[in-house]
């Protein structure tokens, strides 16, 4: 097989992927049309035959990162033949571990949420993840018998400390597992 033809193969996940590359590591502004086929060793007509524009390509990598974040985790966790509690430390060691660095690992989350405060469609895709991730932690700890009132602060605490744990793992190379389990764990006991 030719180069030219493994080239003529590209799928839109390979430039979603390129994206994601180019967001952790600059910026949005990194994500341009010519940066990303120069990286895919392709031509820009490549890119416009899966996308119409590069807002159409913003749009596919939010999307991608919003299914990553949100229902691929939460179906994880419930997928595990845990009981109620077992899941909600399923979903520490889940959100704890570094990502697949076809996704640009650890970076990309705090890169789209740098992306949201400028971006009204990035603001937009992060404002429904976290809505989805909240809800999704307020019914795994109410199955796992906290009451509602637990559940809504619960929820709070644990997504608080995962994106600040998360910016932290970044910066300062702090790890996730053991505070984030902490958080759980003192929520699930609920009150001394």
């Amino acid at each position: 097989m030719t180069v030219a033809a493994l080239k003529a193969r590209l799928a839109p996940a390979d430039w979603i992927m390129a994206g994601f590359r180019a967001l952790a590591a600059v910026g949005p502004q990194a994500v341009r049309v010519e940066t990303l086929a120069r990286e895919l060793g392709a031509t820009k007509g490549s890119f416009y035959w899966h996308f119409k524009d590069l807002g159409a390509l913003h749009q596919a990598m939010l999307e991608a990162w919003a299914e990553l974040a949100t229902t691929a985790v939460t179906a994880a966790a419930r997928a595990a033949d845990l009981d109620p509690r077992g899941r909600v430390l399923r979903l520490v060691e889940l959100v704890s571990v570094l990502p697949e660095a076809e996704v640009s690992g650890g970076a990309l989350e705090p890169a789209i949420r740098d992306w949201g405060r400028t971006d009204a469609r990035a603001r937009a895709v992060l404002l429904r993840v976290d809505r989805r991730r909240m809800d999704a932690l307020r019914e795994l700890l109410a199955e796992a018998g906290v009451s509602p009132e637990t559940a809504e602060e619960g929820a709070a605490a644990f997504y608080g400390a995962l994106i600040g744990l998360e910016s932290l793992r970044g910066s300062a190379g702090v790890a996730m597992r053991g505070p984030l389990k902490r958080v759980a764990e003192a929520i699930l006991t609920g009150p001394a």
